[in-house]
């Protein structure tokens, strides 16, 4: 009986230096936290100041950055995603700077972010090229959607200007998509640009011909439609002796929208009128002298 009661006062005696252990061990943790909390405990509301003062700021970095590029005509497009640039650049800058304040070492993270750049721009280098290039587009704006333009052999009205590629709307409503390096670095016309535009018409009449009546019938087309700017200084008369045929040139100024309406309907009209007096519009042809 008294060795029973010898055990059962060792094991309560050896389980109560446990918990006599573990209430010294906890209150040293709580004792080390909060030295460490009254330690850090400024520099971590200085580091959440700064990352909400920082969050603020890149905002209205945004917003501003989004107002002067609508005020200076900027596509929508190249506003979002500039934008959106500033506003990560920023808040990166903030949150590296809270880091920092909290005593967290950045250099790492520095070089890592860069090691990681450096990978992700040789691995997507073309798309990257194209990006640039997107870019260069947006900002300087050579063409924007509904113009029409011819680059790289293909023609058409653009359709949507994305930052890797462009997409353009053929003559047979096909959708070309063309990299955004391909036409920067390759000659782009557009049709529409100037707000007005030159046709070159080119019309080839019989050597028998009277040129001077053909001259004044195609110079009342051109009044007729009016839509012709430079009726009074128009530049017209014969081009060349051609082969089979005496070219007359012309060259009027109309808006650009009017193109195609004023090109089809003057062709039309002039070879209506050749016809009805008597202007021929000769056939290739070639005389040849057969000797005995």
């Amino acid at each position: 009986m008294l060795l029973a009661e010898g055990k059962v006062a060792t094991a309560t005696a050896a389980g109560a230096e446990k918990v006599a252990e573990h209430v010294e061990q906890s209150i040293s943790f709580v004792e080390h936290m909060q030295s460490v909390l009254l330690e850090y405990l400024p520099s971590i509301m200085l580091a959440i100041i700064v990352l909400i003062v920082g969050r603020y700021i890149a905002l209205f970095a945004r917003r501003v950055s989004v107002q002067l590029m609508s005020r200076t005509g900027y596509d929508q497009t190249v506003r979002s995603f500039a934008s959106q640039i500033i506003y990560y650049t920023i808040l990166s800058v903030v949150v590296l700077s809270a880091l920092s304040v909290v005593g967290f070492p950045t250099n790492n993270f520095l070089a890592a972010f860069g090691a990681f750049g450096i990978a992700i721009g040789l691995a997507l280098q073309n798309n990257m090229s194209n990006l640039a290039s997107g870019l260069i587009i947006l900002a300087f704006k050579p063409f924007k959607a509904g113009d029409w333009i011819s680059v790289n052999g293909v023609e058409g009205s653009v359709k949507a200007i994305h930052l890797i590629n462009t997409a353009i709307a053929t003559k047979e409503n096909r959708i070309v998509f063309i990299p955004n390096s391909a036409i920067t670095s390759n000659n782009l016309m557009n049709s529409n640009y100037e707000q007005t535009r030159y046709i070159t018409f080119v019309f080839g009449i019989n050597y028998n011909a009277d040129h001077h009546r053909a001259i004044e019938i195609i110079k009342e087309i051109l009044v007729s439609t009016g839509k012709v700017h430079n009726m009074d200084t128009l530049e017209i008369g014969i081009k060349e002796f051609a082969d089979s045929s005496v070219n007359i040139v012309a060259y009027p100024l109309i808006n650009a929208s009017d193109y195609r309406e004023v090109y089809y309907g003057v062709m039309s009209d002039v070879k209506d009128r050749f016809d009805a007096e008597g202007i021929d519009i000769p056939y290739p042809q070639r005389v040849v002298h057969m000797a005995n």
